[in-house]
């Protein structure tokens, strides 16, 4: 299934598709859906749930930002994208016959907070106005559905509304009070415990651990998971090594077998679940084009663009659909028009908002491989350090950018070498904003001049396997680095 998933993947990204769909077709193809050849057994079903825990406990990691800038605006034009499409899914789920229609309708109505930044990175306006717009409300929006999501999951009277209710405020109080201990209990445990891989076999053992409580006193384990991301979020920046592996277990392992579940669980395709999946796709991206389009004048954006992007489907709320679906709030039945609907907005939101966008964004040509270094107008701003900086403030710019490694230049702008993500790991983080870049032992930093071609750039990635080369000018002073992930993007993304 592994397999299958990411050669559908790579199949439905050549063709201009979203790749997880392609996961989720090969397991609609592969279970009750259409072949029955493989059904949902106890280890399937434990994969599953935990690639939602490790699924959500990153987005709390990655999707809920410190510079989250929250005004009047943005609050009133989330709003907005949840009463409009809550108002039109949840009247037609009562028409069809379900009374307490809450399970489904908190998933299909929230903004998919995942997926649309990676459209906003693909497109370029992940950080223009629009871009910025779009991440704030999104992921107001999203928060919202999931706290909405926990409370009503389980609900029969409006007494269990309020104990839900609790136990979230409970979880919230734990986020500020708790938060600032587990990270030092984690970092005393790094200090005492030097065998490999020490940090990532405790941070899982914290996510699963935490997931199981929250399930035994009866609150879903998922949520739980997003919301020990968002505590740790602060912890993982200071060890982007770290997170890393986090994301490489996730994403390589998880995710795609997440994606194939999501088809697995689908009940035998029939035209009932084909033409509720289809008028609930178009309920959802009609009502959240509405309500983004409303917003848009709120807070003074470009329309369309708002509109189209704030539809974004497919992340957590597969996930919150599947915690239904396990939990006993949703039937197979459900769940199968359900994540119809969702997979459907997932594949036509992208082609739409590219084809939007290209009039918004500035167009560039696609690169060649001979060409200068010089002349890349699409990389971003070189990303270096002077040897004065703290390791505090290294790390920071590293995170922003996602880099494992950052040039560090002398007074006049020169390279003098480089600091690696697994250098600053093996350093105690209390030292981080005491020592500073003249106080470690740099690696020796690969430097070509900027009449050098991509082509060579590539070829000396390949044969040094350096994460950064400087590219400087005839006096030796930097004006580029390079980082083989971001090349590799605009020759083939733009």
């Amino acid at each position: 299934m592994l397999a299958l998933a990411k050669l559908m993947e790579e199949g439905f990204s050549r063709i201009g598709l979203i790749p997880f769909v392609g996961a989720i077709v090969v397991g609609i193809v592969l279970g009750r859906g259409v072949l029955d050849f493989i059904g949902i057994n106890n280890v399937i079903s434990f994969v599953t749930s935990l690639g939602i825990i490790f699924l959500l406990f990153l987005a709390g990691t990655e999707e809920f930002s410190d510079e989250f800038n929250l005004d009047r605006r943005i609050l009133i034009s989330s709003i907005i994208q949840l009463v409009i499409p809550f108002i039109a899914i949840y009247f037609y789920l009562v028409r069809i016959g379900l009374s307490e229609p809450f399970a489904i309708v908190f998933p299909l109505i929230t903004t998919s907070v995942g997926p649309m930044t990676r459209l906003l990175m693909d497109t370029g306006t992940l950080t223009s106005r629009l871009g910025r717009l779009m991440f704030y409300q999104g992921t107001l929006v999203e928060i919202m559905s999931v706290i909405l999501f926990a409370m009503m999951l389980k609900v029969s009277s409006p007494v269990e509304i309020i104990k839900q209710s609790l136990e979230i405020l409970v979880l919230f109080i734990a986020i500020i009070f708790i938060g600032p201990k587990l990270s030092r209990m984690l970092e005393t445990i790094e200090g005492f415990v030097k065998v490999r891989e020490v940090e990532l076999a405790f941070l899982v053992s914290l996510i699963l651990i935490i997931g199981y409580v929250a399930d035994l006193f009866g609150f879903n384990s998922a949520i739980a998971a997003l919301f020990l991301g968002f505590l740790l979020k602060d912890y993982l920046k200071d060890r982007p090594d770290l997170k890393e592996k986090v994301r490489g277990l996730t994403y390589g392992f998880f995710e795609p077998l997440f994606f194939v579940s999501i088809g697995l669980y689908f009940a035998p395709i029939n035209l009932y679940i084909g033409s509720i999946g289809l008028i609930l796709a178009g309920l959802i991206f009609m009502s959240k084009f509405l309500s983004g389009l409303i917003s848009s004048f709120i807070i003074k954006t470009d329309s369309l663009a708002n509109a189209i992007g704030m539809s974004s489907k497919g992340g957590v709320d597969s996930s919150l659909l599947i915690s239904a679906l396990v939990g006993g709030g949703i039937s197979s039945l459900q769940y199968s028009y359900s994540a119809l609907s969702i997979t459907l907005v997932a594949i036509i939101v992208p082609i739409l908002f590219k084809l939007k966008t290209r009039g918004i964004t500035t167009i560039y040509s696609k690169p060649k491989f001979n060409e200068r270094l010089d002349k890349l107008s699409q990389l971003p701003n070189p990303l270096f350090a002077e040897t004065r900086n703290t390791l505090r403030d290294i790390i920071k710019m590293m995170t922003e950018r996602g880099a494992r490694a950052i040039v560090i230049v002398d007074e006049f702008k020169r390279p003098v070498g480089n600091i690696t993500v697994q250098q600053l790991l093996e350093i105690d983080p209390s030292l981080y904003d005491k020592l500073r870049a003249s106080d470690v032992d740099l690696n020796e930093t690969v430097i070509m001049e900027s009449d050098k071609r991509v082509v060579d750039a590539l070829r000396r990635f390949r044969a040094t396997e350096t994460p950064v080369i400087a590219v400087v000018d005839r006096d030796g002073k930097l004006l580029q680095t390079l980082y083989e992930r971001e090349l590799l993007r605009i020759l083939s993304n733009l």
